[in-house]
């Protein structure tokens, strides 16, 4: 990838349904790589704080309500990153026709995006048996049981925070038993894969991603948690053949789209008694997948949400 480009709306006071449809539209039509909602710039939060300085520990509860209200009916803004000029161009054109928004295009070198990444990161605890942690903070001290780090790359992408968070939620709470054999399929940076290494040192997981670029980023991160020696394959499209037809646990974090055009293959390969678990969910898609899933022999047993998006938890047969 070379540079990136940001679109920016502005003043977007959009309903639940019109936010859901645009954030939609822009990642499978424009295929926009990551999606940021704030209502409060870094200045004007600077200016809420005023001259009292939380570097290093926590902010009071009555400091971030204050901030909150400050949000509270507030237009919202929205970012949409974009790999490639032309669909930033045309995503820009959509906006204009069809919202009311100042919007604005911004290309940024490429070696900016990590950059631009970080500010909107921090540590994830997902329960009080494993916390995320981003590599540049390797003097955080965790405050779950297990961790693990996580570089992000430029593949993290439209809801990670959430949907990754949900995901091992699931995993953490729901799954019974150690997996033997495991599918992170849509891997991105590994990071749901890899987390079962933490629980399952023995365990077998295969990576499969459509791109190359998302498998190298998945090693680093199993170079930085030490996990080079375990069993796991990288896997691309061209080698969708060698995936093991019965998995003891499946996960699939993608857009609804491919969950439902790859349904009949994802249930096949999830053993009888075995776990699939789906997210990369906006809310209002959520009872589309179920539905589907169910009919093609899956049993919800759970379903977790946080913010806009979702995650499920199935049991086969």
């Amino acid at each position: 990838m070379d540079n990136f480009w940001v679109v920016t709306l502005f003043h977007f006071q959009p309903s639940e349904n019109q936010a859901f449809a645009l954030q939609q539209t822009a990642m499978e039509d424009f295929h926009a790589s990551g999606i940021e909602e704030f209502s409060l710039s870094e200045a004007e939060v600077d200016e809420i704080l005023g001259e009292r300085a939380y570097s290093g520990g926590d902010i009071p509860e009555s400091v971030l309500d204050e901030v909150e209200g400050a949000v509270l009916g507030r237009p919202a803004n929205y970012r949409f990153f974009f790999e490639d000029s032309e669909n930033a161009e045309k995503f820009k054109l959509y906006c204009q026709k069809q919202i009311l928004a100042e919007v604005q295009v911004e290309e940024h070198l490429s070696q900016d995006w990590n950059t631009e990444w970080k500010k909107h990161y921090s540590p994830i605890l997902v329960n009080e048996k494993l916390e995320i942690i981003p590599s540049w903070m390797k003097d955080y001290a965790p405050k779950a049981k297990q961790h693990i780090y996580i570089y992000p790359g430029m593949g993290f992408g439209t809801g990670s925070h959430e949907t990754t968070y949900l995901c091992l939620k699931l995993y953490t709470e729901e799954f019974e038993g150690l997996p033997v054999n495991v599918l992170d399929f849509g891997s991105g940076s590994g990071i749901l894969g890899l987390s079962v290494f933490k629980f399952a040192p023995d365990a077998r997981v295969d990576f499969y991603d459509i791109d190359l670029e998302a498998n190298k980023n998945c090693y680093q991160n199993a170079e930085l948690n030490e996990f080079t020696g375990h069993a796991f394959r990288l896997l691309l499209p061209e080698y969708r053949e060698k995936l093991k037809g019965q998995y003891d646990l499946v996960f699939a974090n993608i857009l609804e789209s491919i969950l439902l055009q790859e349904k009949k293959y994802l249930v096949s390969v999830v053993a009888p008694k075995g776990a699939l678990i789906l997210s990369g969910l906006l809310r209002p898609q959520v009872e589309g997948i179920i539905q589907a899933y169910s009919e093609a022999g899956m049993k919800l047993q759970r379903k977790l949400e946080k913010g806009d998006w979702a995650a499920l938890y199935f049991i086969k047969g």
